[in-house]
């Protein structure tokens, strides 16, 4: 029993890892133009619905080594029962979500959440910080040498936008963008100066080949933050000045919960900016993110808001390169919350908002301050990129695990009140005993 009970945690952290490198590697690769070649695309379906499968086996594995652990402990049976009704209500929703709209995405992002419960995410970054790095070096030599294409887009008249190999140039930029998120939160210690001065090289270089201006805006105000951070001489400072911002009462309060609203408060102002269309803010914030603002509005009025999300054919980019003829039938919502609401409905819509919270609460409490930066960042980023729900890019939704798959609050509560009255039974019963 022994033997097969090592056996059975020795193989889940192997099997966790080995569903999670094939799922990564195939949905990396759909982005980029080995989906033109023969049979590459039937490829990599098979190696997510394989890495599918694989999960799927690693979070029944852990349901039954939980029910071994159980004894005939009616507590411990208790919380096995609520969170295997959890799953089964998530895996529902997520089916119910899934059969609307026609994806199958969410289904492979849940499955996967809930096979890394016992893995660390410290580890999960490092693993996906190597693994990016590596496919985004071989997407770029294989379209340095030809081998896939590198497409060319437009502007200005000029043909001067490399796609380095991915359907569109944004997408190595966004990568970028969270491989600097990866780096900076698995480093115990600061980067040197000259490091930083490196990473900021290399998002010049994609700058100029991709002229993706968004990305090197946002990925240049968080290598300052880091370079900031990295000059030994303002550190200590810093870290004293946030301390004492953070232990004012009412301020620190109001910063804490604040950032860790920011999804909904960028929603609330999503919200104005449709309320008051053609308003002077909506239309100046719909200039300075290249009509995001415009596309989200129009796919609202067009498809509405649901419970269980919409059949949408979302036409992008893709692999074109003729602007003039994009813009007749482009149709994508860049605002990673507008999509979400549209395509996968309220309720996912409103799980996300609320996992997204917990998270950022749980780092506030803990003061992480600059783990809470990095993560309020993610939200502002994809207030114009559509990357939220994406794990191949957004590595930081494994920080919802915890809530994923820990017993409801519900089970928790009333354990909790049960503890309550017993230890007040309890010195009820000390007191009676007492000797007058």
């Amino acid at each position: 029993m022994t033997v097969k009970k090592w056996n059975r945690e020795a193989l889940a952290e192997p099997l966790f890892f080995f569903a999670y490198v094939v799922f990564m590697v195939a949905t990396v690769l759909q982005t980029t133009m080995y989906t033109e070649m023969r049979y590459f695309p039937q490829l990599f379906i098979a190696m997510r619905y394989f890495a599918f499968i694989v999960a799927a086996f690693k979070v029944l594995l852990d349901l039954y080594g939980d029910l071994k652990k159980v004894n005939g402990q009616r507590e411990k049976l208790m919380d096995w029962f609520s969170v295997v009704i959890k799953y089964i209500l998530m895996s529902a929703l997520v089916v119910a979500v899934s059969v609307t709209a026609d994806e199958r995405s969410l289904a492979f992002l849940l499955v996967i959440l809930l096979a890394a419960r016992g893995v660390q995410v410290s580890k999960i970054f490092r693993v996906t910080l190597w693994m990016q790095a590596f496919l985004a070096a071989f997407v770029f030599l294989s379209a340095a040498v030809g081998f896939i294409i590198d497409l060319r887009f437009e502007r200005g008249g000029i043909f001067n936008r490399h796609a380095l190999g991915y359907w569109f140039p944004s997408y190595i930029m966004s990568y970028y963008f969270f491989v600097l998120l990866l780096l900076f939160w698995t480093r115990k210690k600061p980067m040197k100066p000259t490091s930083v001065a490196l990473l900021e090289g290399l998002n010049l270089l994609l700058y100029l080949l991709t002229d993706a201006r968004l990305g090197l805006m946002v990925n240049t105000f968080l290598i300052a933050v880091e370079f900031i951070r990295s000059v030994e001489k303002w550190r200590a400072p810093l870290h004293r000045l946030t301390d004492r911002i953070m232990a004012v009462p009412v301020l620190g309060k109001v910063i804490q919960w604040g950032w860790a609203l920011l999804p909904e408060l960028l929603c609330a102002y999503l919200a104005l900016l449709f309320k008051f269309p053609i308003s002077g803010l909506a239309q100046k914030t719909d200039y300075l993110l290249s009509n995001r603002i415009y596309y989200a509005y129009v796919g609202v009025q067009k498809y509405g808001i649901h419970l269980l999300g919409n059949n949408i054919e979302w036409i992008g980019y893709g692999a074109r390169t003729d602007m003039s003829e994009i813009e007749k039938t482009y149709n994508f919502v860049d605002c990673a919350y507008v999509y979400i609401l549209l395509y996968f409905g309220v309720l996912v819509f409103l799980g996300m908002l609320f996992a997204m919270f917990w998270v950022s609460a749980r780092l506030g409490r803990r003061g992480e301050y600059h783990k809470c930066f990095l993560y309020g960042i993610i939200f502002v980023y994809c207030f114009v990129e559509p990357r939220l729900l994406e794990l191949n890019m957004n590595t930081f939704l494994f920080l919802t695990v915890p809530l994923l798959t820990r017993p409801s609050f519900l089970r928790r509560y009333l354990a909790r009140r049960k503890r309550e009255k017993l230890a007040a039974a309890s010195a009820d019963t000390g007191e009676t005993a007492a000797p007058a």
